[in-house]
């Protein structure tokens, strides 16, 4: 069936229809679009929450030229531009609704309150317009969400309906500071911080649920945008709960500018977490975004990357957005045409190689939509270190009157990034022999869930380590007494590796200084009797401040290695780093994930069902490799050979033998080459 094209456009309703329609259809043809997503009143052409007068000025205007794109064969959908709104913009307020109050009790002047009953009812009516025309679907934008709504501080809403619906529906009447400060608390979360959030994720489901029902009622499939999970998760909103009744979702996965190297591991983690969480049937395109919109913003080599990762990852089809919404012509830049021409081959190809059957497998990081609802804000922030808005360590503005609603929003996949850095596959998928935990994320699991990754083989970062401890399970990680390094203790700067088996060479040295290479406090604590150190760490002068990587087998029977540093940062690797941390995963699984090297940000991914088997190996860095050696996963067979595909999608054989590719030509940045084998 090979991939879908749904290219995402917006046309000025004062042109002539008839010149739109020529220009869309030509452009369908030349990029090989199967669909055109027309916005209405997208971005620069927004006007605040729009009338229904001047909505329907925009349904009869783009009509002629939508039923000819319908003509042609070529499907379309709608995407009105807003929801509740993104952002104030500027723009003119026009109505007497509640309007959005963020944690601090600023009021927007044109984002809205979603338990107003003017705007629901005024949205309802909209979307009833926008079901009657003759579409394949319409989508609800994704400023539903309640988190970023500039000028707003974090998001909303806490207005005065919100704390009403609170004391309804949960019979309890506070104040928005109240609230604020009790869910955002340090130590065990507040029991207001549950209901609170269920009260936001429950009242945004009944919204929704209304317009399902409309679109649904009509006969119109309706599509859902969404953000990352962290963000969500600081709302509430627990995606099994939404997902199910959409027929279509776009989650988001990568930035809209070029990235660096780190981009590929980090994003396709965050694109595989929201796979995860979509039901059978549920058609996933992911958002391929570029803003601002062009090759000077982001290159094609990256975009084309980006499309082939989404693919890899099992998605039906691509919502590309390589077009601005200020409706220019088309052919201003014909480059973008010729671009989406060129790949599509390429991009057929990945989408029959990676059904939606496939799964990651590799080493496990795990994450939970719960993590908003668990998080402790004790330390402050997610990277256990001050943050960059004026909030002080202990996760208060400087008045220290209320704490700050993005500590709810813990981010928990950053291993992957570190891992895939370093040539080892990762899977958040669940169920993996060997699970990588970093951050407060920790506080959101099980006990019959830790203790079952305590049975496997188990890293652990520093916060995390210092969570479990706090649970009680300081002799099964190795490190007892686990807590922060503060001032009155010293500096730690260096780690001077110790053991052979666990470091690049006997006094290696990788940074842990606070200031120099970005790691916020390093935890330090007593290791269990047994329990190896691999590493010390010492201050400027070399005297020791306490252990390094720790590494303990324990009565569960199973392997824990707990590095001492944050892995919530930035990726900072070097050549020792490297070492050090693969020989560390590869003594948690004896070694039976695959993993890959040759050259830094050389990073793998595997999927299976079982049965086929498909590993993919990634360029992210730079610099061209020649020489890539692969480890296979246990249980893939040996394949006999596979396919190296360039930045412009052309692909070429090469062969596999004695743990190596044999590549036809380099690997530059962004390419990769995939190898298939199947069990008899």
């Amino acid at each position: 069936m090979g991939t879908r094209y749904v290219l995402r456009v917006q046309a000025d309703p004062a042109d002539e229809p008839a010149a739109v329609a020529a220009r869309m259809v030509a452009l369908a043809e030349r990029t090989g679009a199967d669909e055109l997503c027309v916005f209405l009143f997208g971005m620069e052409f927004n006007d605040g929450n729009e009338p229904l007068d001047r909505i329907g000025h925009w349904l009869d205007r783009t009509r002629p030229w939508r039923e000819s794109l319908r003509s042609a064969g070529i499907a379309v959908s709608l995407n009105p531009g807003h929801t509740l709104g993104h952002c104030d913009w500027g723009r003119p307020r026009r109505d007497d609704w509640q309007p959005m109050v963020d944690q601090r009790g600023t009021a927007a002047d044109v984002v809205v309150c979603p338990l107003d009953p003017g705007w629901r009812a005024y949205f309802a009516e909209t979307l009833r317009r926008y079901v009657a025309e003759d579409l394949d679907a319409v989508w609800i934008e994704d400023d539903i969400r309640l988190h970023n709504h500039e000028p707003l501080d974090w998001g909303g809403c806490f207005c005065p309906l919100h704390l009403a619906e609170f004391a309804r529906s949960c019979g309890t009447r506070a104040t928005r500071d109240e609230v604020v400060a009790a869910c955002t608390a340090p130590g065990p979360p507040h029991p207001w911080r549950e209901l609170w959030l269920d009260m936001w994720d429950r009242t945004q489901l009944e919204l929704v649920g209304t317009w399902r029902k409309i679109a649904a009622d009509h006969g119109v499939r309706l599509g859902l945008m969404s953000s990352t999970p962290e963000a969500h998760a600081a709302e509430g909103r627990r995606r099994p709960d939404w997902l199910p009744g959409f027929d279509m979702h776009r989650p988001h996965f990568w930035g809209y500018s070029d990235a660096g190297a780190e981009a590929l591991p980090t994003y396709a983690a965050l694109l595989d977490a929201q796979r995860a969480q979509q039901p059978p049937g549920l058609v996933s395109y992911p958002e391929i975004e570029c803003w601002p919109y062009g090759q000077w913003n982001k290159s094609y080599r990256q975009t084309f990357a980006q499309m082939a990762t989404a693919h890899i990852l099992g998605c039906d089809g691509l919502a590309i957005s390589l077009y601005d919404f200020l409706t220019n012509h088309p052919d201003d830049d014909p480059g973008r045409a010729a671009f989406l021409a060129e790949v599509r081959p390429a991009l057929d190809w990945l989408a029959d190689t990676f059904d939606t059957s496939l799964r990651t497998v590799g080493i496990g990081v795990p994450w939970s939509q719960e993590t908003g609802r668990a998080a402790r804000t004790g330390d402050g922030t997610h990277h256990d270190g001050a943050k960059g808005d004026g909030t002080k360590g202990d996760g208060t503005k400087g008045s220290g009157t209320k704490g700050d609603w993005r500590a709810l929003a813990v981010p928990h996949r950053e291993w992957a990034g570190w891992l895939g850095a370093i040539g080892h596959a990762v899977t958040l998928r669940g169920d993996a022999p060997v699970n990588a935990v970093a951050g407060e994320s920790a506080w959101a699991y099980d006990d019959a869930t830790v203790r079952g990754w305590l049975a496997g083989g188990l890293l652990l970062d520093g916060t995390a380590a210092r969570v479990l401890a706090e649970r009680g399970y300081g002799e099964l990680i190795g490190l007892n007494g686990v807590r922060r390094l503060g001032p009155t203790d010293p500096l730690p700067v260096r780690e001077v590796c110790e053991d052979p088996d666990f470091s690049l060479r006997v006094g290696a040295m990788i940074s842990v200084d606070p200031h120099i290479n970005g790691h916020p406090p390093v935890v330090t604590g007593e290791p269990v009797p047994g329990a190896g150190v691999a590493s010390r760490i010492v201050d400027g002068a070399g005297r020791p401040v306490g252990p390094g990587l720790v590494l303990h087998r324990n009565t569960l029977g199973g392997r824990v290695a707990v590095c001492p540093w944050p892995a919530t940062t930035a990726v900072r690797m070097t050549p020792q780093r490297a070492a050090q941390l693969s020989a560390a995963v590869d003594w948690l699984g004896a070694g039976t994930h695959a993993r890959v090297s040759g050259g830094p940000w050389l990073t793998p991914q595997v999927l299976t069902d079982g049965t086929r088997w498909r590993l993919v190996v990634w360029n992210s860095g730079p610099d061209e490799v020649d020489a890539v050696t692969v480890r296979l996963p246990a249980g893939m067979p040996a394949p006999a050979g596979g396919v190296q595909i360039d930045a412009h999608g052309e692909r070429r054989p090469i062969g596999y033998a004695a743990g190596a590719l044999d590549l036809r030509r380099p690997l530059g940045q962004w390419e990769f080459a995939v190898l298939t084998a199947e069990r008899p």
